[in-house]
């Protein structure tokens, strides 16, 4: 019989080396053994299995320098008495992408493994996750061979290899300036596709709120308003409130992210003029003031 160790219905990577064992006997139990290795290009048509190229070890000869079949694969007698044993090796390339290597001790049922290569991996979906320029992403394919993240920031000649899953940019310099960032996943091979997904923007300091809206009840004034209308990857940090009676101002932080907020001033002096300004904040500043003025 015929036994071989190591073939895997996974495919492989590239240039990860691979070994696979095959041993054997016929059970005549004479010194008449011959253990032989075959490669079949499987993608050809009308083959008629018949082997790209092979090699072949007599039972009781020298355990044997190495020999090479073909370009890609290199074998090896480690045993010439029963059971006779010998290795196959080879480094993964696209050329033998649908490759089977056969081994048979001759006059017993031959065993073949296919040789798949993994496709390249893909990743996608950049998303901004962190109350400061910290952005991650999310592998499209969950590919056996992935070797690292290639990230690029074009404006800014930033690129950097990663195995991490987010990263976070220089925060110098960052106002007003125009991001390009993508995202590929890099195999073992260093093959990539090309990105599914890209993100350009300008950091910047947030947009003014919108629908900003004060009004009194007794001795209370409530404000209420809804973010900033202007799409931003840098999440919102906080609101900052100011009002103010006769030029003193008191300022009030309270956190975000929210769609609306409402906020009650309270005991505020009856008769005054309130002026009432909320502003947006996040990782680069604060941005413009929307005002109203009651009294």
């Amino acid at each position: 019989m015929t036994l071989f160790v190591g073939c895997t219905s996974s495919p492989l990577c590239l240039s990860e080396p691979v070994s696979y064992m095959c041993s054997g006997e016929n059970g005549a139990g004479l010194d008449d053994d011959v253990l032989r290795w075959g490669i079949r290009d499987s993608s050809r048509s009308n083959n008629d299995n018949i082997p790209n190229g092979t090699t072949a070890y007599v039972e009781r000869t020298n355990v044997s320098t190495p020999r090479i079949i073909g370009t890609y694969f290199e074998t090896i007698l480690t045993s010439s008495a029963d059971p006779m044993r010998s290795n196959i090796s080879f480094s993964p390339v696209l050329a033998i992408n649908n490759y089977t290597i056969l081994c048979d001790i001759i006059g017993t049922t031959p065993f073949g493994c296919s040789i798949i290569i993994a496709a390249a991996p893909v990743s996608n979906d950049i998303k901004f996750t962190s109350d400061t320029l910290i952005f991650s992403w999310t592998p499209q394919s969950t590919s056996p061979c992935l070797s690292h993240y290639s990230v690029n920031v074009t404006s800014i000649e930033y690129t950097i290899n990663t195995t991490n899953t987010s990263l976070s940019l220089p925060v110098h310099s960052t106002n007003d300036t125009e991001y390009s960032i993508n995202v590929v996943a890099v195999d073992t091979g260093g093959r990539y596709m090309d990105p599914t997904s890209k993100i350009t923007f300008i950091a910047d300091v947030p947009g003014s709120v919108t629908d900003l809206f004060i009004n009194q009840t007794g001795l209370s004034i409530y404000v209420s308003w809804n973010e900033p209308d202007t799409p931003m990857p840098l999440p919102l940090l906080n609101y900052i409130i100011y009002f103010n009676v006769t030029d003193l101002y008191t300022t009030i932080t309270i956190p975000a992210p929210a769609t609306t907020y409402m906020y009650n001033i309270p005991d505020v002096t009856v008769g005054s003029i309130y002026t009432v300004g909320v502003a947006a904040v996040n990782v680069l500043g604060t941005g413009p003031t929307a005002s109203a003025t009651i009294s």
